[in-house]
């Protein structure tokens, strides 16, 4: 980390500090100094985890740096950059003007729904900005980190009176209003993650930077143990999808792609007041028994019993039962776990899942695929979304446990996919987070 960078963060810390007010703690929470706890499940210090995993090896760190730029051009918007294009005014954006958080950013969002506009892009969801976070995190680019925070922090701020919840609303219009006050499980999880790490990054060269992170990390946690683990549809620590009641109904519905247990292993160093080892043995217990049902891969949406089921927003009804739009994120949480925390569970999940996968393919490319994504139930061809890069990606991370070379040539084909600017903004994220972790990007903090 250069000096010059080292300035910036530091003028960073004071900035947050003044937008904050003196006393940036919560009343619930106001000891600002609060220690990193020895809790959870951490490597030994002798650990030579690195080495005895596959995924990180043959990286090419230097090609994701050269996709990061073009994502970043692409999707991420500052609040001057909405000011200018008339997305939002100076009062709506008055927040961020009184408390010195012009630098806030967001991560324009593609879709056309709740108030959305596709071509004006004027609109952010919450899993957007935990992307987000932490793609920027493993970039270094502490710049936009902060600012992604400071858009997090200045919505909770504002509607916290309303909500009573640090869980983020799930979608913005802009730096203003948010158009469905209902939080997302996994960007609460993301930008929680997210937190945690910039504050292990930085305590030795920013500990009031990282503090302040770490204390906003442990409100997000907090709430997100009350709403989503003990929520009211969690049943023995499953993770529950959302906070409002439409995933309350019967029969509950959960979404895997959604568990992420290297966020759960960081919460307990954070929290150990809560359970949160138990939140990560249920939750892999949960699903192994849905890889059971069918063929080991797991759907993007199930019941109780591991059983592909359509969510109650209805919004994956072509693709609940297959390896689709939600459950292509799966492989990436469980490979990330087996790589930093060599979890034995991980390692059963994503062998499971090579099993099925590796003999489908017949080149190591988007050419080489399927076109479409498969059904979890039997294997067979799903009639849903074609599958993309992000798809290549996730089946590459399955073998990152057990195969070597397959998952080398395989990381290899997905790095010669290259940037393709005509791909949508979730492909993009997903290609960007794959990319970083199969490419040494995801350096661990331990």
């Amino acid at each position: 980390m250069t000096i010059k960078r080292l300035l910036f963060i530091s003028a960073l810390a004071v900035s947050l500090f003044s937008a904050c007010g003196d006393d940036p703690v919560s009343p619930e929470n106001n000891d600002p100094n609060l220690p990193v706890s020895s809790a959870g499940v951490l490597p030994p210090s002798s650990s030579s985890v690195a080495k005895a995993t596959i995924i990180g090896l043959g990286a090419n760190p230097a090609l994701v740096d050269s996709w990061y730029p073009q994502w970043k051009q692409k999707y991420i918007a500052t609040l001057e950059d909405d000011l200018n294009a008339g997305l939002v005014t100076t009062l709506e954006a008055e927040w961020f003007i009184n408390n010195n958080a012009m630098g806030a950013a967001r991560v324009k969002w593609n879709g056309n729904s709740n108030g959305c506009n596709a071509s004006t892009q004027n609109c952010t969801v919450s899993e957007g900005i935990g992307y987000g976070m932490l793609i920027t995190l493993f970039q270094e680019d502490w710049e936009t980190f902060h600012g992604l925070y400071l858009f997090n922090h200045g919505g909770l701020t504002r509607d916290q009176g309303s909500l009573g919840s640090y869980m983020m609303p799930w979608i913005y219009d802009s730096f203003f209003t948010f158009n469905d006050a209902s939080g997302a499980t996994d960007a609460d999880l993301d930008i929680a993650t997210a937190l945690v790490l910039a504050h292990l990054k930085l305590s030795p060269v920013l500990p009031d930077l990282a503090n302040l992170y770490l204390v906003h990390a442990q409100k997000i946690i907090n709430s997100i143990w009350n709403e989503v683990v003990m929520g009211g549809c969690s049943q023995n620590y499953l993770v529950c999808a959302g906070n409002t009641s439409m995933w309350y109904k019967e029969p509950v519905t959960f979404n895997l792609s959604y568990f992420s247990p290297v966020a759960f292993r960081l919460f307990s160093l954070v929290d150990p007041t809560h359970d949160w080892d138990a939140v990560v043995t249920q939750n892999y217990a949960y699903m192994k028994r849905a890889q059971s049902i069918g063929v080991g891969l797991v759907p993007d949406w199930s019941d109780i019993t591991g059983t592909p089921m359509l969510a109650p927003n209805n919004s994956s009804a072509k693709s609940y039962d297959t390896y689709g739009k939600e459950s292509v994120r799966t492989a990436w949480r469980i490979a990330w776990d087996y790589y930093w925390f060599e979890s034995p569970d991980a390692k059963e999940v994503l062998d499971k899942m090579a099993a099925f996968v590796m003999p489908k393919f017949t080149a190591f490319s988007l050419a080489g695929m399927p076109n479409k994504t498969f059904k979890t139930t039997d294997g067979t061809l799903s009639v849903g979304t074609p599958q993309s890069v992000a798809h290549l990606g996730s089946y590459c991370l399955m073998a990152g446990a057990s195969h070597p070379e397959w998952y080398q040539a395989c990381v290899t084909g997905f790095n010669a996919e290259g940037w393709n600017p005509s791909f949508s903004y979730f492909t993009h994220i997903l290609q960007m987070m794959f990319g970083q972790l199969m490419n040494g990007k995801y350096v661990s903090p331990f």
